[in-house]
């Protein structure tokens, strides 16, 4: 049975292939705007048309316009469903046009011959940073088109069951026993500044003697550490010793030149898209290398009972009690500190662009609602909220210090938000209470009751214990019409789901979840459930919670339980195909 089933992931392939070129062929004929990157999200520039409501304080705004011209909103008109299946799928995106997929046409047209858009190829660099011709942009854009996501994931989850097929074992043990080199040569590659050397070098490379003269390393150290990237395609060798970026590396760019980093490496990460932040993390992999000694009794010589709730890995690895964030507030973590910011933002990329603006149905809140932002760090999410739904308000709350960086970042993009108040920054603790919202400017100086609570990879941060004490905070604060919203990776398991009871019931006898799923996989593939390998990022993350804060992702089950023991009670759950990082709607 093995050949039968290597043969169907062989068809799935080639199957999931003819699904994308499709795409690219429809779009090489859409007479439609070209389409957004999905960096420039995470830059904060809303690329977004904001979402203007019939009869709204913003209906003048409308008359600017033809009256037949249709707002490029469609997608977030129909919220609150899982974003599955093809209708879902069309039109847009956060904003985003995408053409829909319709049935093959012809390469030419009456026009002409149409030149056909071709999928992103590996070693061409896709700086975000960069202007591109518009037909690389919307190349590079359709690779984030929900149903190109959903036929890469089916690659990606075929290629890697066929390569653990076929590989020998021992092999294949030796990747995993050895990848530990592989975080190590990035935060090399990002701490260099290797990949804006390689920028301004351009597609021909350099060669690692100049190389080394920039980054003063020995060109033997840096060609091996630069080969074993390239030899998992994250940069590429063009001529023996000559490297240069490709489409992986790129994106860890900060647009910044070699020499202003030279003179301030302190803001690097400013003004950037995040993934240079994220990768730069590197006391996370640290912790990991302490997993077995934390949780192991024979080799900590301490029993599972004896340690606090937060002692993780990280704690063994820098020889701490201190849990994470607080630590990152101590003297000598400054930069630490700075940087954590930035690398949230990034990790915006984990999601299909502007899936947060059509989750939940935001459109349909009155005028002035108020939404809460829990932990919202430097407001990254609140910004692309704030400009795609203009009568939305926003309180951004996390701790202090990184309050202060927020306005900072909003001061620098948006100041007329904060000047017109719009939207606020609160240091607050979310262990306690909630304190009265008031808003700068608002006609009403009474405490705002928030429409929505909005809790964007927060609940991973923290054991469960320490999740109800946050849920529960915001179920005494809220109103009988107040939303929570929590985005987060939602595990599947590595089987086939059959256990009935959430689904034909719900937690505590709740009506059933919406979105629920008991298989990413096609019906009848031999794929694994949770599509393995396509969906890998989410299991890396969980692990990575628990080293750094003895916390994890969880499964509609975990956290249906959460939510529950806090008074809220989970009514949908909105996710792309084929992906695990999803938006639960509760309500109390």
């Amino acid at each position: 049975m093995t050949f039968t089933a290597l043969r169907a992931l062989h068809t799935l392939i080639g199957e999931a292939l003819d699904d994308i070129e499709r795409i690219y062929r429809d779009a090489s004929h859409a007479d439609s705007p070209t389409p957004t990157t999905p960096y420039t999200v995470l830059t904060g520039l809303s690329p977004y048309t904001p979402y203007l409501r019939r009869g709204s304080r913003d209906e003048d705004a409308l008359a600017a316009s033809s009256p037949d011209e249709e707002l490029s909103v469609s997608a977030a008109r129909s919220p609150k469903t899982p974003l599955q299946g093809r209708q879902a799928r069309q039109g847009s995106i956060g904003g985003i046009p995408f053409p829909p997929s319709t049935a093959s046409t012809s390469a030419g047209s009456a026009e002409g011959t149409v030149q056909q858009l071709d999928f992103p190829g590996l070693d061409a660099a896709y700086y975000p940073t960069e202007t591109h011709e518009p037909e690389v942009d919307t190349a590079e854009s359709l690779a984030s088109h929900p149903d190109v996501i959903a036929a890469t994931n089916r690659i990606v989850a075929a290629c890697g069951q066929i390569s653990a097929t076929v590989h020998r074992p021992f092999l294949t043990l030796c990747d995993a026993a050895m990848g530990y080199h592989l975080p190590a040569c990035l935060r090399f590659l990002e701490a260099s500044h290797t990949v804006e050397i390689l920028r301004a070098a351009g597609p021909h490379g350099m060669h690692v003697r100049e190389l080394s003269r920039r980054v003063n390393v020995d060109e033997g150290k840096l060609s091996h550490i630069l080969r074993l990237l390239a030899t998992h395609h994250i940069t590429r060798e063009v001529r023996p010793n000559v490297f240069a970026n490709n489409r992986i590396s790129a994106i860890v760019d900060s647009g910044k030149s070699w020499e202003e980093l030279r003179k301030a490496p302190q803001d690097k990460y400013e003004a950037t898209n995040g993934i240079a932040a994220f990768v730069s993390l590197w006391h996370l992999f640290k912790s990991a290398a302490y997993l077995a000694d934390c949780y192991l009794p024979s080799l900590s010589g301490k029993a599972a009972e004896d340690a606090p709730p937060m002692h993780a890995p990280f704690n063994v690895a820098f020889d701490t009690n201190t849990p994470y964030f607080e630590w990152l507030e101590r003297p000598g973590n400054e930069v630490r500190l700075k940087r954590f910011g930035p690398a949230m933002t990034g990790t915006a990329a984990w999601e299909i662009p502007g899936a947060v603006t059509v989750a939940f149905p935001w459109q349909e809140l009155p005028d002035d609602s108020l939404v809460v932002d829990v932990g919202g760090g430097i407001g990254s999410t609140a910004m692309l909220l704030a400009h795609t739904f203009p009568h939305l308000r926003f309180v951004i709350q996390d701790r202090p210090q990184v309050a202060e960086q927020g306005i900072a970042a909003w001061r620098e993009r948006c100041p007329e938000m904060l000047d017109s108040g719009r939207a606020m920054f609160l240091g607050h603790d979310f262990f306690l209470p909630q304190p009265p919202l008031v808003l700068p400017g608002s006609a009403s100086q009474e405490p705002g009751t928030p429409a929505v609570y909005v809790l964007r990879v927060v609940t991973h941060d923290w054991p469960d214990t320490f999740v109800v004490k946050i849920l529960l905070n915001l179920r005494k604060a809220a109103g009988p019409n107040t939303k929570l919203l929590i985005a987060d990776h939602i595990l599947s398991h590595a089987c086939v789901d059959e256990h009935e009871d959430l689904a034909a019931s719900g937690p505590g006898g709740q009506l059933p979840v919406s979105g629920m799923v008991r298989s990413l996989a096609p019906e009848g593939s031999p794929l694994l459930p949770n599509l393995g390998k396509a969906n890998a990022n989410a299991y890396w993350l969980d692990l990575t919670m628990r080293v750094t804060f003895n916390a994890q992702e969880r499964t509609l089950r975990e956290m249906a339980a959460l939510t529950a023991m806090a008074g809220w009670q989970i009514v949908a759950v909105a996710h792309g195909e084929e992906s695990l990082f999803g938006h639960i709607t509760a309500v109390p």
